[in-house]
């Protein structure tokens, strides 16, 4: 079998569509569905199915291999852009995911640093939830994931601390304390944001034995500012996801601090592609104790 064939095999896998894995990789459907046959000819074994209804499906030794697939790939894009680190090159293409307010956050400074001193890498960015970015990592979907730790699963590299934070609704009586204490906020109506915040907040609860009272629960930062505005509750959020959302509102910490650890995640730190480690290199640069 060929690099060319694998590709198309992974493309079909994660697109799970001969039709759109043609169009996207300039082919014709016939052909896509040939290299799909001769690797599963040469193997001796049916890596995927497809059914009237469910359309494409991978079978069992389907996914072992697509992840296997997915290694050799990456493995030849080290090797190319070792080739062209030795011949005085920038190239190559680097697959990154964050869940969106790490996206926000930390992409942008890190890919214009890149840019500067590397102007031919190619950035392939993925946005998902926390959990989504992590199987990413896992299934090597892509290189190096933004995402909260711990995850043993993988290489990390941690990066900084988030602290959680209380936005306040204009004339609340808590604005004039310097801090607000977390047994203050007891049965009070809180509203917060899906997305990686849940956990540290209900466990920053449950340590000092107050009762979290979400009066609601939204999907973005936007909805939650203008939520508080409208005297709806007090918002709990991460004071890096609020950075990225201009607001004139009151934003307290909290006492105890309710925080979480960000990091990149990647399969293998050392067997990592010369473009990966210049990711990790840069984020450590402009990010590592940041916030601490």
């Amino acid at each position: 079998m060929t690099i060319t064939q694998i590709m198309i095999f992974v493309r079909v896998a994660e697109t799970l569509s001969f039709t759109q894995t043609a169009h996207e990789l300039h082919m014709t459907q016939p052909a896509v569905s040939h290299a799909i046959a001769s690797i599963e000819n040469e193997l001796d074994v049916q890596l995927l199915l497809r059914d009237r209804k469910k359309g494409v499906l991978l079978t069992d030794i389907g996914h072992k291999v697509l992840l296997q697939f997915r290694m050799m790939l990456q493995s030849m894009e080290k090797v190319q852009q070792q080739v062209a680190a030795e011949k005085g090159l920038d190239v190559g293409t680097i697959t990154i995911g964050a869940f969106p307010s790490a996206s926000a956050y930390f992409l942008p400074p890190i890919i214009h640093h890149i840019r500067q001193h590397y102007p031919n890498l190619v950035f392939d960015l993925h946005e998902g939830s926390t959990n989504e970015v992590k199987e990413w990592v896992h299934t090597r979907e892509i290189e190096a994931g933004i995402i909260l730790l711990p995850d043993p699963q993988v290489d990390v590299i941690p990066l900084c601390q988030d602290d959680m934070v209380i936005l306040l609704p204009d004339g609340h009586p808590l604005q004039s304390h310097n801090k607000i204490a977390i047994r203050d906020l007891n049965e009070q109506d809180m509203i917060f944001c899906k997305g990686g915040h849940e956990v540290a907040i209900m466990e920053g609860f449950e340590r000092e034995q107050s009762q979290l009272q979400a009066q609601f629960i939204t999907h973005n930062i936007s909805t939650l500012v203008s939520m508080v505005r409208q005297g709806l509750g007090m918002g709990i959020v991460s004071s890096l996801a609020l950075s990225t959302f201009p607001h004139d509102l009151t934003v307290k910490e909290t006492s105890p601090l309710i925080t979480r650890q960000i990091g990149i995640a990647v399969p293998s730190l050392h067997n990592a592609s010369l473009a990966v480690q210049l990711f990790v290199r840069t984020a450590q640069e402009l990010f590592t104790d940041s916030k601490q």
